[in-house]
């Protein structure tokens, strides 16, 4: 993925040296438990992960660095929705360590991709989504423009296109 920058940080590939700063992230019960994933135990573990990033980092994947420390502080996906009908979507997730919540960082990020995948990549229209009881990713969508659309009985959808 391109390489994409603000005033406090940079979303860049994925590199084997974040291990320590990605372990952070996923060793924390509250961000695991509010992105939806299993919390990391051991380094090793968070390694196999880091790994699918370095790759995925290639087509829809950024670290989330923070100029000021050099510290990974999350990460942004963009992907092909799985039942994507509109080939010119895509679904955006994305995770932050939470030492960093409530500071406008994922904010940020958020909005350096949609700039970027609007404006350059072309890409149509967006799709996302947070748990229902994730309320700091739904202030993130919202202030990003999303427009709510549904939920179901685990997540809220939102979805903003290029017009």
């Amino acid at each position: 993925m391109k390489r994409l920058e603000s005033k406090r940080m940079v979303l860049r590939p994925w590199r084997i040296e974040d291990l320590d700063d990605l372990h952070q992230c996923t060793s924390d019960e509250q961000v695991a438990k509010f992105a939806g994933f299993n919390v990391r135990q051991t380094k090793k573990e968070t390694l196999k992960i880091l790994k699918q990033f370095i790759g995925d980092s290639l087509k829809s994947l950024w670290a989330i660095e923070l100029k000021k420390d050099k510290k990974d502080i999350g990460w942004i996906e963009l992907y092909n929705q799985s039942n994507d009908l509109n080939m010119n979507s895509k679904e955006l997730g994305f995770v932050l360590s939470q030492e960093y919540w409530g500071k406008g960082l994922m904010t940020e990020a958020v909005k350096l991709v949609l700039n970027y995948v609007f404006n350059i990549k072309k890409v149509n229209s967006i799709i996302c989504s947070h748990f229902l009881k994730n309320i700091r990713s739904r202030n993130v969508i919202t202030k990003c423009g999303f427009k709510f659309i549904i939920n179901d009985s685990s997540k809220c959808y939102y979805y903003l296109s290029k017009n």
